[in-house]
């Protein structure tokens, strides 16, 4: 049966693998880099990639970023093998780039059909794969088993509803999570999640979260001192990473609050870079005085809301803000990373859907580092209130700080495993 079930994905993966590539191409035509390097998606991986190294795969930005210290003590601790991040958007391809330059080789990760599979590893004859918390590709895992390449996922994570939804392909999921040689959870809910769905209990080992290791990078000071500089003492609310379902309601309430508090100035900056143009349109419908930061221009004390309409510039604005919400959370996206503003110890608020960042959202909260608001009315509130209490906004930013200085060393801890493994 599981045989079968492994079978079944893979054949309707080659057949579809026409139309999935049709779709990036259609999608191109809104966002353009979804058509280039088209070949590595199909696992024509570029030649100047050393064969035999390790293969660390983080799915988009978010993920990217989180794994930049795992890959850092990587280049330090492996240096005999050549690295090679992957992932599978425009926006993660930049993120490495951006954070790593020219010390690691990067594609994408190839569509999870055999004869796609089959070229990547083909070329690239890994000794090892790094997957990041959910990222469990059938085709691919089944692949590199047969070829005896180590195979480990980090940071690994499942909400209660990823559960239900793999139970009902136990026959394809279960096989797949066998083949792992480690599964190193965040959490001990994570872990009793993946062994639920029978992950081998001798190697599912709880680890701790990567996210805690992430460090300031200090080259970000400058801009940062910059835009505070620019902002002559406003209070600064940011609001990161939004998405469409929930950006109405957040600008709502922004144009409130930018009423009630003339001196406050709001910060959006969305998600997705297609957002962007959608985004504008939406200001002008609200009446805000806005500018633009892809058009270089500088607020005035007039203007209410900075739109963010470049990538990679999220973590300077949480630098230079006063209040962080971290978006995602008010909406079906299930939230994103919040030790980005911990990082620099500020006051971080996010919404009820925290899923793929729970057990960092729930540490937050219990260490008083954080607030959390079950909908955008009590969001109104609380940002209200944290304009006017500066004391408020000053523990929640120490606490934050603190708990991140508590909660550091899973980064290490993964990293002896992955020694362990390739030394066999």
């Amino acid at each position: 049966m599981t045989a079968l079930a492994l079978k079944v994905y893979q054949i309707s993966a080659t057949l579809l693998l026409p139309f999935i590539t049709c779709a990036l191409v259609v999608r191109s035509f809104k966002q353009r880099e979804y058509r280039q390097y088209i070949g590595q998606r199909l696992g024509f991986c570029p030649k100047k990639i050393p064969a035999g190294g390790i293969i660390i795969h983080g799915s988009s930005l978010g993920e990217i970023t989180a794994l930049k210290p795992f890959i850092e003590l990587s280049l330090k601790e492996l240096p005999e093998y050549s690295i090679t991040v992957t992932c599978f958007t425009p926006a993660g391809r930049q993120q490495i780039i951006n954070l790593l330059g020219g010390r690691v080789n990067y594609a994408y990760l190839p569509i999870d059909s055999p004869p796609c599979n089959a070229l990547f590893l083909h070329r690239l004859k890994p000794k090892a794969i790094v997957f990041m918390e959910t990222e469990i590709w059938p085709s691919l895992i089944a692949q590199a088993h047969k070829r005896g390449i180590q195979q480990i996922l980090i940071n690994a994570r499942l909400s209660e509803r990823s559960v239900k939804n793999y139970q009902k392909i136990s026959a394809l999921i279960t096989p797949t999570l066998k083949k792992l040689n480690g599964i190193y959870p965040q959490s001990d809910d994570d872990k009793k999640r993946f062994e639920l769905l029978g992950a081998n209990n001798y190697s599912c080992q709880t680890l701790g979260n990567l996210k805690y290791d992430l460090k300031l990078n200090t080259a970000l000071l400058p801009a940062i001192s910059v835009i505070k500089k620019q902002l002559e003492g406003r209070c600064v609310w940011v609001i990161g990473s939004s998405h469409e379902d929930e950006e109405d309601m957040l600008l709502d309430i922004a144009a409130h609050l930018v009423h009630a508090n003339p001196h406050l100035l709001v910060v959006i900056a969305p998600r997705h870079k297609e957002r962007f143009k959608c985004l504008a349109e939406k200001l002008d419908a609200h009446g805000l005085a806005w500018v633009s930061r892809g058009a270089h221009t500088v607020p005035t004390k007039l203007t209410k809301i900075w739109l963010i309409d470049t990538l990679g510039e999220l973590l300077t604005f949480y630098g230079a803000a006063d209040i962080c919400t971290v978006a995602g959370s008010f909406g079906h996206a299930g939230g994103h990373n919040p030790v980005e503003p911990a990082l620099f110890k500020k006051c971080i608020t996010f919404g009820p859907n925290m899923q793929n960042a729970q057990s960092l959202a729930t540490g937050l909260l219990i260490a008083n580092a954080a607030r959390q608001d079950s909908n955008t009315e009590e969001l109104a509130l609380t940002i209200q209130r944290l304009i006017k209490n500066t004391e408020e906004r000053c523990a929640l930013g120490q606490n934050a700080g603190q708990f991140l200085s508590s909660n550091s060393g899973a980064t290490e801890k993964n990293i002896m495993k992955l020694k362990a493994l390739l030394a066999d």
